[in-house]
């Protein structure tokens, strides 16, 4: 799907207008395989807050593949596998963090098109280092 695939692009952009521009006013969120969060219901803007604050300071490549669209109305729900590679911005840093997983993306169209109303993260598998990804980092106080 379209939505899917330019909000990708913007996160690995950076183009937080972009981002929001693929979403709903809110989504149902659920990274907890990666975060060890629980799922959330959040706004688009804090959604957005929380990728910057996740993905600062790095250089991201979000790929999914094997899109299974499942269209009901106005609602879709479409299943994929991902991967996202991230890099430090800084090029001699040359520490890294993959995941490998799946995404299910809720969707729902309206008058500006397809949003991205719900999203949830399986992580399979990462590799590298895990602090480098903001979400990820001890807090400091």
């Amino acid at each position: 799907m379209s939505a899917i695939r330019r909000f990708a692009r913007a996160l690995d952009d950076s183009d937080w207008g972009a981002v929001r521009g693929c979403l709903g006013a809110a989504l149902d969120t659920d990274y907890s395989s990666f975060r060890g969060t629980p799922p959330a219901r959040l706004t688009a803007d804090e959604f957005i807050a929380s990728r910057r604050v996740g993905l600062a300071g790095l250089v991201t490549d979000h790929v999914t593949s094997n899109h299974d669209v499942e269209l009901d109305d106005d609602r879709a729900v479409c299943r994929c596998e991902f991967v996202i590679r991230r890099w430090p911005a800084d090029p001699t840093d040359r520490r890294f963090l993959h995941s490998y997983g799946s995404y299910t993306f809720a969707l729902r169209h309206g008058p500006d098109g397809w949003r991205i109303t719900g999203i949830t993260q399986v992580v399979s598998r990462s590799e590298g280092d895990a602090q480098l990804h903001g979400a990820l980092r001890p807090r400091t106080r």
